[in-house]
């Protein structure tokens, strides 16, 4: 089950991106200092790392496999939206020159501090601040994000931006994005007759699931927005942009020449919410985590069907701008 996503905007003003900008900054910062209670408690596959590295781990093969095969011509990256800097740790280590950038200053403190603590501090720089507003001292080989592009606002203008001015003429692109918000109907049916099982009704937290959900019942309407900052919930320009966020899949395949793509999280990812976060059974999140390594794998192959493929989370794209490859 998702962490649902909603439009914050009751009136049809655009924000002032300035004001958009520190908001989401603020956020990322908070949920930095708070990060501990979001591992403490999770509200998403994403904060139980023994259960995430199974979830992610076509996906970092797929990167790592990528990144092998591009040796030679990638030596130096900027990762838009770096977070605690953990993809430029894993790239630096394998001899890349990497730049991270993020609009929170505390997760950049977070990211410099890892860094050093790896030994890998020489070729890692990190950056507070908006990429917009940046620019890297020369073009780099690959442009990378792992889930940032989708929350800027005027996307096509952005990515244009930041292809003219942070990337050689014949660099690379390799983003990671959401590709699908919320389940299949296929997925959904599955776990709301699951939800109805007496059995399983008994052990599932729905009162931990209403709290994060901001409802109050499995049809009831989601929370309005109140001035609170929630870290479990969508980030400010997240929850500005909701339902605006276009088909990355189309916009990608129409503007570059993607090299390969690959889709990400079906069933596993909603169920491991489901029957392992919400869930008070330990027998039942015991045989939730014996049966995951299974469950990705049967994902992985449905994924490739674009029948199933249209509902994933997340998307892998590769690519360079149009006319380069010979």
């Amino acid at each position: 089950m998702s962490h649902s996503h909603h439009n914050s905007g009751a009136d049809d003003t655009p924000p002032d991106p300035e004001q958009l900008l520190k908001k989401e900054g603020e956020f990322w910062d908070l949920q930095e200092e708070k990060i501990e209670s979001l591992y403490a408690k999770p509200h998403d596959w994403r904060f139980v790392p023994h259960l995430a590295d199974i979830i992610i781990k076509p996906r970092v093969k797929t990167l790592l496999r990528i990144l092998d095969a591009h040796k030679d011509s990638i030596r130096s990256l900027v990762d838009i939206g770096c977070g605690n800097g953990w993809f430029c740790h894993a790239t630096a280590k394998r001899g890349i020159k990497s730049i991270g950038i993020d609009l929170s200053e505390k997760k950049i403190e977070t990211a410099k501090r890892m860094a050093k603590e790896q030994g890998i501090d020489h070729l890692c720089e990190f950056v507070a601040g908006d990429v917009m507003q940046w620019q890297p001292s020369e073009p780099v080989d690959l442009l990378t994000s792992h889930g940032s592009l989708h929350h800027f606002p005027g996307f096509d203008d952005a990515i244009k931006h930041i292809v003219a001015n942070h990337m050689r003429k014949d660099g690379y692109m390799l983003f990671v994005e959401p590709n699908h918000e919320g389940m299949s109907p296929e997925v959904r049916e599955y776990l709301m007759d699951k939800a109805k099982n007496s059995w399983l009704k008994k052990h599932f937290d729905f009162e931990f699931y209403f709290e994060v959900m901001g409802q109050t019942s499995l049809d009831g309407p989601v929370r309005e927005d109140s001035d609170t900052v929630d870290i479990r919930d969508e980030s400010p320009a997240g929850k500005e942009f909701f339902g605006e966020h276009i088909d990355l899949d189309k916009y990608f395949c129409d503007h570059f020449d993607v090299i390969e793509k690959e889709f990400y999280h079906y069933f596993s990812s909603h169920g491991t919410n489901a029957f392992y976060v919400f869930m008070k059974s330990k027998l039942v999140r015991a045989a939730w985590r014996l049966m995951l390594p299974w469950m990705v794998r049967r994902d992985t192959k449905k994924l490739r069907d674009p029948k199933y493929s249209k509902w994933a989370e997340d998307g892998l794209w590769f690519m360079q701008q149009k006319g380069v490859r010979k």
